[in-house]
């Protein structure tokens, strides 16, 4: 191995003698040449002297290839040189060489929008290097701005699809401020771009649409409009109905507001009239019932005021004709009881109880039973 070496350091001097474009021929043809004999390097066994110094040699061929590759191998030979040795010293200036230069490399494939090769490259520099505390803050920097940017790109989306142009620029413009050339020209360009061709696209429909309905417009003034027609007849019917209406309901009779609900109801739904006809039919309900069941409930009260039994059990029965949904209901049903009880106390004292707890009633006498007009 060291003959090997020292061939090719000669050859390098040879090299020099040599026109420009064979020597850089020549260069390239020795490199590949270097690395070939330099895989047979491990990790395995005591090395000579002279073994570490084509170790260290092989290193620093690798790292002069600049690729993320040549430079981790160029780390991983250079940290094969032992501690005790003369070259230790230069093998640690190589790591620390080679990770720098990694760490360079991984700043690049992140500014180029790289995120996971940039931070696959951080990764491989050792954790004895100096570099590496940077690197590793590097990659929290590099994960918290891309997700930021990814942020901003679809909160400015989201703005956009809402019309809210400016706001959509302005978030855009966000970009520009997170320190990576990747999302600050190819990513802002291509957000800025989608942002204007939605504007344009949605002032072309908008227009669009104006022209449309200005079309129409103008298509329903030249010609009759059939439906406006129809609707206007609509409404001159449901006001001739609701004159008759009111016409017939001022008579104040149960027949004159049956008749005029009945011609309320022919005003038909969609019609101006629609709502006020509503309200009309249920007044004039209200009053009719009024009108049908307040005679039953006068009557009650007239009879429930002589105060005896049998004048008593004929108001219940008279009250009871109140039908149920009448707006007088309640009123009834709320003299029922009070009369109910007026009975009982009545009952109670014409035939108290006996010593034995037991009530005496006469054989004939019984309390008619109360007619209900409850549903």
């Amino acid at each position: 191995m060291k003959k090997v070496v020292y061939l090719r350091l000669a050859g390098v001097l040879l090299l020099l003698a040599l026109p420009v474009g064979v020597g850089a021929w020549a260069v390239n043809s020795l490199r590949s040449q270097q690395l070939s004999g330099c895989m047979s390097l491990d990790e395995g066994g005591t090395q000579a002297d002279d073994s570490v110094a084509a170790t260290l040699y092989c290193a620093q061929a690798s790292a002069g290839q600049q690729t993320i590759d040549g430079l981790s191998e160029a780390i991983r030979l250079a940290r094969l040189v032992p501690s005790d040795h003369p070259l230790e010293a230069q093998s640690l200036q190589l790591v620390e060489q080679a990770s720098q230069k990694l760490l360079e490399l991984a700043e690049n494939s992140f500014q180029a929008g790289n995120l996971e090769e940039a931070i696959g490259t951080a990764r491989r520099i050792p954790a004895i290097t100096a570099a590496y505390k940077t690197a590793d803050e590097r990659i929290k920097e590099w994960q918290s701005a891309w997700d930021k940017a990814q942020s901003i790109y679809t909160d400015a989306q989201a703005s956009a699809d809402r019309d809210q142009w400016d706001q959509a620029f302005g978030k855009a413009r966000e970009l520009r401020q997170l320190g990576n050339r990747y999302w600050d020209t190819d990513r802002y360009q291509e957000l800025v771009q989608k942002i204007q061709e939605a504007k344009e696209g949605k002032a072309a429909q908008a227009k669009a649409e104006r022209d449309s309905q200005k079309a129409s417009q103008a298509r329903y003034t030249a010609q009759p409009d059939i439906m406006s027609n129809w609707q206007q007849d609509q409404a001159r019917e449901a006001t001739e109905h609701l004159k008759r209406a009111r016409r017939l309901a001022s008579a104040g009779t149960p027949e004159g507001l049956r008749a005029a609900t009945d011609a309320a109801g022919m005003v038909l739904y969609g019609t101006p009239q629609y709502e006020e006809a509503q309200r009309l039919v249920d007044r004039w309900n209200h009053r009719l019932q009024d009108l049908e069941d307040r005679p039953y409930l006068a009557r009650a009260m007239q009879l429930a005021s002589k105060g005896d039994l049998p004048s008593l059990q004929a108001a219940i029965a008279e009250a009871s004709n109140v039908s149920f949904g009448s707006a007088l209901y309640q009123e009834a049903q709320d003299k029922i009881g009070q009369w109910t009880d007026a009975i009982q106390k009545l009952h109670s004292q014409a035939y108290p109880e006996t010593s034995g707890g037991r009530q005496v009633s006469p054989a004939n006498y019984a309390i008619p039973p109360v007619r209900s007009n409850t549903p």
